[in-house]
């Protein structure tokens, strides 16, 4: 799954496992409005790879779908690829928020708790926070003179924050941190930059910055790795990072390479010869060993040792068709592909199915349209549909029992986007919106398809609540426990735009609406003290903190976040 991030502010809090989403929903406009991209959004539409474009489009070197020379018009073409959104919750800490003032070359604090907001100086210009896994410190970049500032605050309230600064490569502008917060992965994305609102000096195409992030022991190390790296995937065990470059996967042992000099890492080729690098995904399973691969329009999938002593050892594993969509089992042993064209969901476990094709099992999808797949955290459930045209079903599968028992529920509306409670039980469905005013609908059901809006699903039944908003539905993420959900309403930034966090009882469906004081632009979870907070556009920053039983709401106001931070 791939994730196109576009929110203006970046508000960073790390260690939270609970499903959430960013604006990456918005990514592709044309989607809320027909299912597909239409010709004036898909010019801006991101993408690694062609296959992430509508068909006919491919993706180009900065990673923009653009159109074909000639427009396809023959009428039976096939509908366009699913567009896969990843769901990330917002990097949390345990208790505080941070905000880089990027005008004072400083970091601000802000306590969910007190609502005390401190800063702290780093580097010129930083841009890129990232808050450290299980800790509440934060890694910060400066955007000018090639330096990460480590900044963890105090343990007692009175005394200063413990700040680390490291020498990095120049004009990086791209932060990754492992799951265990032991290390990060800092490297420059051309793409990125252009995005950002211009080139302000480029970086390597092929050099990373691994550091190692130990209180007392924090280290900077520069490695050579393949050429442009397109995104970085780590181990569950946070022992290794994956750089995914145009020419295959770079593995970097981290804690050797934090220990020892630079040094260069040559890519591992995962992909068929021939096959260009814009119609490869690669995705790591969680043990690290091995690298599932998706190759344009072939109908197989290749699994390719990416650890052991046959480093580069691949192999192809046949499939009844193109896969549309592949995603990792939690534990890393299996891979799910998804065939649309022959409606199967093709089960392979790693490495048995890799060795012996012959043990691949196939689950039977034709009882509704589906596409995309996603998974539940605990690898227990997953949901099955298509965004390429307006469906509206979707597919429960139980990845744990015996045959795969699967029902195929109706819906409302059609699907865009799906994220699963952490807990498992439901999920919140983003719908997609069809063409047209819904002022100029002739039914209650044309209403409903032009309209804005979103379902909380739950899992056991199929029972389905939609919930028709004035506005594209945002960001959006659960409590740990699964019992609410917080979406954000941005109509933009006219004073009489919608500016709402409605909250979502999963127990109930009951739904409140909190009006904001500004557009919200992120939302997350303070889990360390059981408080939610939503960012907001506001010329001297704006910060909101609701309790998570009660949902009083509490707000902070005046720290500098005109530098339009961006993830």
């Amino acid at each position: 799954m791939r994730s196109f991030s576009t929110l203006p502010i970046l508000l960073l809090v790390s260690g939270v496992t609970a499903c959430g989403a960013s604006s990456d929903l918005g990514a592709a406009p044309g989607l809320a409005d027909a299912g597909y991209y239409p010709s004036s959004d898909a010019a801006v539409a991101q993408c690694l790879s062609s296959s992430e474009c509508p068909t006919g489009w491919t993706c180009n070197d900065f990673n923009v779908c653009v159109a074909p020379t000639m427009p396809t018009t023959d009428a039976g073409v096939p509908p366009p690829p699913e567009v896969e959104y990843e769901f990330s919750p917002p990097v949390s800490s345990q208790r505080f928020v941070y905000v880089a003032m990027t005008a004072q070359d400083s970091l601000a604090r802000i306590d969910g708790r007190s609502l005390e907001v401190r800063s702290t100086g780093v580097g010129k210009s930083p841009r890129i926070v990232g808050a450290i896994p299980h800790t509440d410190g934060a890694v910060v970049l400066d955007s000018t003179n090639g330096t990460a500032t480590v900044v963890r605050p105090p343990v007692d309230a009175n005394t200063a924050d413990t700040v680390r600064v490291l020498a990095t490569l120049p004009h990086l502008n791209r932060l990754d941190l492992d799951p265990s917060g032991r290390f990060a992965v800092l490297w420059f994305d051309l793409q990125k930059a252009i995005t950002d609102g211009g080139i302000t000096g480029i970086g390597s195409f092929q050099d990373v910055t691994v550091v190692a992030l130990a209180p007392g022991n924090e280290r900077a190390v520069n490695l050579a790795v393949g050429f442009r790296p397109r995104n970085v995937q780590f181990d569950q065990a946070g022992n290794r990072a994956y750089v995914v470059t145009e020419d295959g996967v770079s593995v970097i042992d981290l804690g050797y390479a934090t220990t020892h000099g630079p040094s260069i890492v040559p890519p591992i080729a995962v992909a068929e010869p021939g096959v260009a690098p814009s119609d490869v995904e690669v995705e790591i399973v969680a043990t690290g060993e091995f690298a599932t691969v998706r190759q344009g329009n072939l109908a197989s999938i290749r699994v390719v040792d990416v650890a052991g002593a046959d480093a580069g050892r691949a192999w192809t594993i046949p499939l009844s068709s193109p896969p549309t969509d592949i995603d990792l089992a939690p534990g890393g042993d299996r891979v799910y592909a998804v065939s649309r064209a022959t409606a199967q969901l093709a089960i392979i476990d790693v490495p048995g199915d890799a060795l012996d094709p012959a043990g691949m099992e196939t689950v039977d999808l034709s009882s509704g349209t589906v596409g995309s797949l996603v998974v539940s955290a605990d690898g227990r459930r997953g949901l099955l549909y298509t965004n390429a045209t307006l469906d509206e079903r979707v597919t429960m599968i139980k990845l744990d029992q015996p045959g795969y028992p699967r029902t195929t529920w109706p819906l409302k509306k059609a699907v865009r986007a799906i994220g699963i409670a952490p807990t498992g039980d439901s999920a919140i469905v983003i719908n997609a919106k069809a063409f047209g005013d819904p002022a100029t609908a002739t039914s209650v059901d044309d209403y409903i398809d032009k309209s804005y809006g979103y379902t909380l699903l739950d899992l056991a039944t199929g029972f389905g609540k939609l919930q028709v908003t004035p506005v594209d539905p945002g960001a959006f993420v659960y409590t740990p426990d699964g019992t609410k959900a917080y979406v954000t309403l941005d109509g933009g930034d006219l004073a009489t735009a919608t500016r709402q966090l409605q909250i979502v009882s999963t127990q109930t469906g009951v739904v409140t609406t909190k009006q904001l004081g500004s557009p919200p632009s992120a939302v997350g979870i303070l889990p360390g003290i059981g408080q939610a907070f939503v960012a907001q556009r506001h010329p001297l920053g704006r910060v909101s903190f609701l309790e998570l039983v009660a949902d009083t709401v509490r707000t902070v106001t005046g720290f500098d976040l005109n530098g339009q931070i961006v993830n």
